[in-house]
This record gives C-alpha cells, structure tokens and sequence, in this order.
C-alpha cells in the first residue's frame, strides 16, 4: 500500500507540474503521525489525503485523478468553491492560485481577479488555507475580500470515502447529522430559506444509519442541504462519517449553518460534505450572503480523523 500511495504521488507531481511549468505547484502536507496531504494551486484543491485505519495503516481517504484531462472536465473534484453574483458564477476552481507561504504543515493560496472577472463590478481577493495538524484533522480557512458588492457561497469539492479504497461502495457507512430540518433548494441547487422536517423521512440521520438504508427513497441519492442545530458553535460536530471496517471516523466542524450532503447518485463511493453560508443563525435569524467592499468573509471547516470513533457512532 505504502509503495502504491508514493506511485499515486509521484503521479500527482507529474500531473500538476505540467499544467503550467511557470506557476502550478503541488505541496506535500505531513503530520507526526504520518498523515499526509497533497494540495495543488491548480483550483486550490486537495488532491490526496490519507489517514490510519484501525491496526494503523495509512490509506487514502479522498477521491482524486492522476490525469489532468480529468480535472478539466471534473473541475470541482477536490477544489476550493467560490460562487459569485446572482448567477452563482464559479471559475476558480479552473484557475492557477499563487502559493502565499507553505511548511510541513501549512500551505496559504491566494487568487485575485481581474476587473470584471466572473461578472464582478470589482476584483475579489480570496485566500484558502490547508493546514495538517497533529491532531489528525485537516483544517480548511477562508478569508476573501471584494472591492464592489456581491453575493456569495465558499464551500469545498472534497469526495470522501473512508474505506480507503476509493472504488468500494460508502453506503455501508454510517452517517449522523446534527439537524432536524432540510433547507428545500431552488432549481439552482442552493438553498431557499424553506426548511423542511426530516423526521419520518429518508433525510432523518438525527441518529447514526447507514446511508444506504433509505437510499433508494431518494430520487437519485442524496444531494440535500440541512440546517445544522448549532450554526454558531465549532465547539459541536456538524456530521460524523463513520466506516466500521476500516474503524475510521470522520467528524465535520464548521463555522457554516448549513451542511450540503451529495453522495453522487444511489449507487455511491464517495460522499462530499459542504459547508454553506446559508440558512439561519442560532437566533433564526436569515444568514446573509452578501459581502460588501470593507468586509471581511471568514470560514472555517475542520475534518478530524480518529479510529476510536464517538459513541454515538459505534456499532454493536
């Protein structure tokens, strides 16, 4: 496995290197205990992100290609989201990020557009940092600025499977949510404010089940907004993916109110978990999404990995 994982790396390298030989970089994330991360400034994407299963074997956890074809015509796979204006425009995903700083551990990626990029009266600066702590968490930090006001939604692409082989099927893996409501989409796919009870419906994950336990009450897999019970709090976990064969869990913190669950389809191997600046606050309040020139937009989201799963999660 560990002679597999440094030939996906090499590949990696060979990949991002040749997008543009002047600018696109990959950088190489370890913790002390061995995890390790790939992040590309191409989409300020996560590529490769590995972890320990239960007896302490590193495999890897997240879905990624070793062709750049394939991120051109997947281009969100892994990448950083940044949706602007009315229209939802999203383009960066597709650009080449400057590389602020990077250690061990760290790596800061910036992008500033140009006048009028993506339908923008003025230039937005926008800033991702990955950071692999010894905490086994992979911590994600937003922080964007804009000159003219606009809408907007900052998310990630990132497609997990916990079983550390990305071709198995995730719908044996477990799934909590903390909320008790959907957020209905409109026909764009973003939130609308109307939210929904999951109770008695194939959306009630308010205790652990296997997400492929009511799959097939979906039209085709889930792809669901849901209003977290504690917008306001990173102390508490928004979500824990939990896979029992391999012991890994998977909790999700964020600063986001609302949490995007998208397993690609009913027959699924990989689940994405988005954060969304969207919803209500813990005073049900609407949350707006508009930054204004003056503003400063912060995000977080934290992905921590352990093997001794909580207790709500494990499993007789």
């Amino acid at each position: 496995m560990k002679q597999l994982h440094a030939l996906i790396t090499m590949a990696l390298l060979s990949l991002v290197m040749n997008i543009n030989a002047q600018e696109a970089r990959l950088v190489k994330l370890t913790n002390s205990n061995g995890m390790e991360a790939i992040v590309s400034n191409y989409g300020a994407r996560l590529v490769s992100l590995t972890a320990h299963n239960w007896n302490g074997r590193l495999e890897p956890v997240v879905k990624g290609y070793n062709q750049l074809e394939a991120y051109k015509q997947d281009s969100t796979l892994g990448a950083t989201l940044i949706y602007i204006g009315k229209e939802h425009t999203e383009t960066l995903s597709s650009k080449v990020w400057e590389v602020v700083s990077s250690d061990n551990q760290s790596v800061s990626l910036r992008y500033i557009t140009t006048e009028g990029e993506n339908n923008l009266n003025g230039k937005l600066n926008a800033t991702v940092t990955y950071t692999l702590s010894d905490q086994n968490a992979l911590d994600i930090d937003y922080r964007i600025t804009t000159t003219a006001p606009t809408t907007l939604q900052v998310t990630n692409g990132i497609c997990f499977n916990l079983s550390g082989d990305m071709h198995r099927s995730i719908l044996k893996q477990h799934l909590w949510i903390d909320t008790h409501y959907t957020n209905k989409l409109d026909k764009e796919q973003f939130p609308t404010n109307e939210l929904q009870k999951t109770r008695l419906t194939p959306f009630d994950f308010t205790q652990p089940r296997e997400i492929g336990e009511r799959i097939k009450a979906t039209i085709n897999g889930y792809y669901h907004a849901f209003q977290l019970r504690h917008p306001d709090n990173m102390q508490k976990p928004a979500a824990i993916l939990f896979d029992a064969q391999s012991g890994r869990a998977m909790t999700i913190y964020s600063s986001e109110p609302t949490l995007l669950v998208n397993t690609h389809g009913a027959q699924s191997s990989g689940i994405t978990l988005q954060p969304l600046h969207a919803g209500y606050n813990s005073g049900m309040e609407k949350v707006d999404n508009s930054l204004q020139p003056g503003q400063v937009f912060h995000g977080a989201t934290v992905f921590l990995f352990t093997t001794d799963p909580p207790l709500i999660m494990k499993t007789k």
